[in-house]
């Protein structure tokens, strides 16, 4: 057999074919990839804008992140609240350029939004009121459950005062329970479905009394009446006397459910007694005192009461029974005006204190009051000139007489002033008359004694004797 020798041109052409197939390939699988990197790239200049019921929620990046979100939120929901939900929002996704300045949804904030602001539903039990649907419990034995819960609420209410026997307790709508399906956000326990039951709304918004601050003003600043505010705190008894710090509900109930009930309530009735005063000239009017007590009388009443939302509405009277009579109390009455010695206070008006110097429940009491009828002279303690005579805020119709080395007296409450500022007077001229002008509930002196500009207890310039 005869051997030809290799042609070499031949080796040299598969050896070039060979690159050039090398070369395209590579130049293919490179095209390719600066390909799928300016396709990735032109792709993330696209987002999906994500519409809720019409409402935009927000942009992602793929319609799978979206997906995810869903499913992430429609379980933690479940988890959270212990039932199945269904989504029942309208959900489009629309494929939009990505706009500069916009940025897309992270999964946190996108998660939050699914819980926040889809509507997923449920199968509730729905609590009727006449009909209407008013608040969403888990199950019918949790609906059922809340009006019982009202009643024995309500009953415990009205035997805390004691002496009390209800009779009965009624609610005037009809109430009903039934399967529906509801928003989530509808759902209630127990204790919440009473507080809409009892208020009209699960609403709560307080208003913490500040220093300075009135019944008034509160109402001014939150657009509403004091009468709105009374009604919204019914324990609040005295418009006068709010404490720093206390709590005033704002929301002003307006109940699904009317609850009448009738009780039958014992109490005592005090009845007067008789005071038989002896005067004595020797004393001054602070040294007035009790010589024998007087002892109220007491009698049973029974009476029935019939309340409409804890308010009462009517009441009828069934019976009073006695138990004790009064007994006369016996009063030395000190009326001593003038002092013994020359140079001391007169008395500067009719009658005894009613209400000392000092500590008045959470306020101090600078002077003392005393309880003269209205219409009496009020006199100078002491000589000396008027620095003061017209209207002074609570103080009403106020008098300040100078009387030198550093001591001031006051008068107020007047109901009539009968000397003008500059006026020099002498110890015992009248000053004006005993009324009830100002911050007070009735007529009677308020009487001050200033030493350096600090108030003192006036009863120490009446000595004994003096």
């Amino acid at each position: 057999m005869s051997r030809f020798p290799a042609d070499p041109s031949s080796s040299r052409r598969k050896s070039v074919a060979g690159t050039r197939l090398f070369i395209v390939g590579f130049v293919i699988f490179a095209l390719a990839i600066v390909g799928n990197l300016v396709w990735q790239h032109y792709q993330k200049q696209f987002v999906y804008t994500v519409m809720v019921d019409g409402e935009v929620l927000g942009s992602v990046s793929s319609r799978q992140d979206w997906r995810d979100a869903l499913v992430a939120g429609q379980k933690s929901t479940e988890e959270r609240l212990g039932v199945s939900v269904i989504l029942r929002s309208q959900v489009d996704l629309t494929r939009t350029r990505l706009a500069a300045g916009e940025k897309v949804l992270s999964s946190q904030t996108l998660a939050q939004a699914v819980e926040a602001k889809l509507n997923f539903v449920t199968e509730l039990v729905a609590l009727t009121v006449d009909g209407k649907d008013v608040t969403f419990l888990r199950t019918e034995e949790e609906a059922r459950q809340v009006l019982p819960s009202i009643v024995q609420d309500y009953r415990k209410s009205l035997a805390a005062r004691g002496g009390t026997e209800v009779l009965s307790i009624t609610v005037l709508e009809k109430m009903s329970v039934r399967r529906v399906e509801a928003p989530i956000s509808r759902l209630a326990d127990i204790q919440l479905a009473k507080r809409v039951l009892l208020r009209g709304t699960d609403k709560v918004e307080t208003h913490v009394v500040a220093r300075g601050e009135s019944l008034w003003g509160i109402a001014q600043s939150r657009s509403l009446t004091v009468d709105d505010l009374r009604r919204a705190n019914p324990e609040l008894k005295n418009v006068n006397s709010l404490r720093v710090g206390q709590q005033l509900n704002l929301i002003v109930a307006n109940p699904f459910i009317t609850i009448r009930s009738t009780e039958r309530y014992t109490f005592i009735r005090y009845l007067p007694f008789v005071e038989t005063v002896r005067e004595a000239s020797s004393l001054w009017p602070w040294q007035s005192y009790v010589e024998k007590a007087g002892v109220y009388g007491r009698n049973q009443v029974v009476v029935e009461i019939v309340r409409t939302n804890a308010e009462e509405t009517s009441r009828t009277f069934i019976s009073e029974q006695p138990l004790s009579s009064p007994a006369a109390q016996s009063f030395v009455l000190g009326t001593k005006v003038f002092p013994a010695k020359a140079g001391g206070l007169i008395w500067p008006a009719p009658g005894r204190i009613t209400s000392p110097y000092g500590w008045r429940h959470s306020e101090f009491h600078r002077g003392m009051d005393l309880g003269a009828p209205y219409g009496s002279s009020v006199l100078a303690c002491k000589g000396g000139t008027v620095t003061f005579a017209g209207w002074q805020g609570g103080y009403g119709r106020l008098v300040i007489v100078d009387h030198g080395d550093g001591m001031v007296s006051w008068y107020a409450h007047l109901s009539v002033i009968s000397v003008s500022e500059g006026q020099a007077v002498a110890r015992g001229d009248t000053l004006g008359q005993v009324g009830s002008s100002g911050r007070s509930t009735g007529a009677h002196l308020h009487f001050e004694v200033h030493l350096s500009d600090e108030a003192v207890n006036p009863s120490t310039h009446y000595p004994p004797g003096g």
